[in-house]
């Protein structure tokens, strides 16, 4: 009967009160909350310290230098035309090889096909790697801080503060398996570099 109360729950939320880095007003954020807004504001203020390093603009200057470079995640974002081909084996195999827990691989296109290309997938099980993603427009990924455009004909999108990379990877589209398993080779090598530079 009365489940539904919160003081009827073993783990009550507690409230705490954070100051709106925009505006300075007193933000009540109730310990369950992963984000309120500033009623003065409409400022984001984030619970927890590691949502405020990834997402909130003021991290660097209200956690110091040392907590920011710790906790920041660097997002990076493989984007193709289609992201069926390269740039889904680019993220997969980012994935899988990546040891730093503060890299986040994506994929995007600029025009996202309706599926991603089955020998793109073959190789991916001879990895071992299994997915079940499907093509995503670049434009819905959110924030990205560095962007690696997977061969010359993608244009990427604007996206101030990002770093660019352009890689020119061969298009295996539509040709036999071994042009697959070079590409990803390809990739892997890149991947060693990519993460060296941004680490």
């Amino acid at each position: 009967m009365f489940n539904k109360c919160p003081g009827s729950l073993g783990n009550t939320p507690t409230l705490k009160v954070k100051k709106c880095p925009e505006c300075g007003a007193d933000v009540e954020v109730f310990s369950n909350d992963v984000q309120v807004r500033c009623d003065r504001c409409g400022f984001t203020v984030y619970n927890e310290l590691e949502s405020c390093i990834q997402w909130c603009k003021y991290a660097k200057e209200c956690v110091g230098e040392e907590l920011y470079k710790k906790f920041k995640k660097q997002r990076v974002a493989f984007v193709g035309v289609e992201n069926a081909g390269r740039s889904i084996l680019a993220e997969a195999l980012a994935r899988e090889q990546n040891g730093h827990p503060n890299l986040v691989f994506l994929s995007g296109g600029t025009d996202p096909a309706p599926e991603v290309d089955p020998g793109a997938l073959a190789v991916l099980q001879e990895e071992n790697i299994s997915w079940k993603g499907r093509p995503k427009n670049v434009a819905k990924l959110g924030p990205v801080d560095v962007l690696v455009a997977v061969g010359p004909e993608v244009v990427l999108p604007e996206m101030p503060g990002a770093k660019i990379v352009k890689w020119d990877l061969p298009d295996p589209k539509g040709k036999e398996m071994a042009a697959y398993r070079q590409t990803a080779e390809i990739i892997k090598e890149k991947i060693k570099e990519l993460v060296q530079e941004v680490v």
